[in-house]
């Protein structure tokens, strides 16, 4: 297939909203509009692949919004049968829904969304990631998952109302998580040291100011592939991190604030990161000193310290070399 739309040939527009257990799919074709569900097993993917094929299309387009773990089987299976694939991320389908005034919210409506955003917009084409990067992702999101429980069971062994016994208990469970910890994070080094493309990438996001080696990997993990992020500011609204202003006519001037429709994972991550580099690096400090001449409230500077940091991992990540903060903050002084 082609990996534009040729407006020469017969096209079908595809949506489809992925659920846990279900897809729900819309077809634009000519003027016909069709929808059907399948189930979200290999047979339902299957049984999806058997309808497109026999569409009286020479090329099919597909949107599907990103829903993690329900959505990952669907795309691969898509990608290798040759369809046309754009993944979406869930804030795009947001946006394009107020866009066009929508109020309800169901899985077929949604698909239908999908679909118009295929034939309309011809959303960037997704590929697969690298297998070391999707093995990383599973060894982050499993240091993460463990991190809750173990804080969870340390603020119980915490409290004053426990029998001798339910006290051992959590205690045995803190041990254990701990050592599951120790071990989620030993494997996680070992596979980014062991990686070709990954451990000069990771080496070099912790010369940034206040990225450490966790969340160096967490940003290997989460970007993948910084290429699909031209900008800067695509990683900033990514991150949630824009700026959503609201002024209207002369007497509407609402103070600016960031619109949070972003990866909150990764905010909460930045924001101890931009905490970090005000603490310990001249250059951030200077910044933010300046900002704070300019009568900014400490958020403000916080948030703006947090930009700073992912315009620098992009300028790291594409340039292949060590932080140079000065680039993006100016010399200190």
């Amino acid at each position: 297939m082609s990996p534009l739309m040729d407006t020469n040939v017969v096209c079908a527009s595809v949506g489809i909203d992925v659920a846990k257990a279900t897809l729900d799919v819309v077809v634009h074709l000519a003027e016909q509009r069709s929808h059907r569900v399948f189930a979200n097993t290999a047979a339902g993917c299957a049984a999806l692949h058997c309808w497109l094929a026999a569409l009286p299309a020479q090329q099919v387009r597909i949107c599907l919004e990103a829903t993690g773990s329900y959505s990952d089987a669907l795309a691969d299976y898509l990608y290798t049968h040759g369809y046309l694939l754009s993944v979406l991320n869930p804030a795009v389908l947001v946006a394009y829904r107020k866009s066009e005034q929508g109020h309800s919210k169901t899985d077929k409506l949604d698909a239908e969304l999908l679909a118009r955003s295929a034939q309309e917009k011809q959303p960037r084409l997704w590929h697969p990631l690298p297998a070391d990067v999707l093995a990383l992702r599973h060894l982050v999101r499993y240091r993460a998952d463990v991190l809750p429980m173990l804080g969870q069971e340390r603020t119980r062994l915490a409290a004053n109302r426990l029998t001798d016994w339910s006290r051992a208990q959590i205690q045995q469970h803190v041990t254990h998580l701990h050592q599951l910890l120790l071990a989620a994070e030993r494997q996680l080094k070992a596979h980014l040291k062991a990686s070709e493309q990954l451990a000069p990438l990771w080496l070099r996001l912790q010369t940034i100011p206040g990225i450490g080696w966790v969340t160096a990997a967490f940003l290997l993990a989460l970007l993948g592939d910084v290429a699909r992020f031209p900008r800067g500011g695509a990683l900033v609204s990514l991150a949630g991190l824009a700026l959503k202003q609201h002024d209207s006519g002369s007497s509407v001037h609402r103070r600016a604030c960031i619109d949070r429709q972003g990866h909150g994972e990764l905010r909460q991550l930045l924001y101890w990161c931009a905490i970090t580099a005000m603490r310990t690096d001249p250059q951030f400090q200077a910044f933010a000193q300046r900002l704070r001449e300019r009568g900014k409230p400490t958020k403000v500077i916080i948030v703006a310290v947090m930009r700073k940091l992912l315009h620098i991992v992009s300028g790291v990540w594409k340039s292949q070399s060590d932080s140079d903060p000065s680039k993006v903050l100016g010399p200190v002084g």
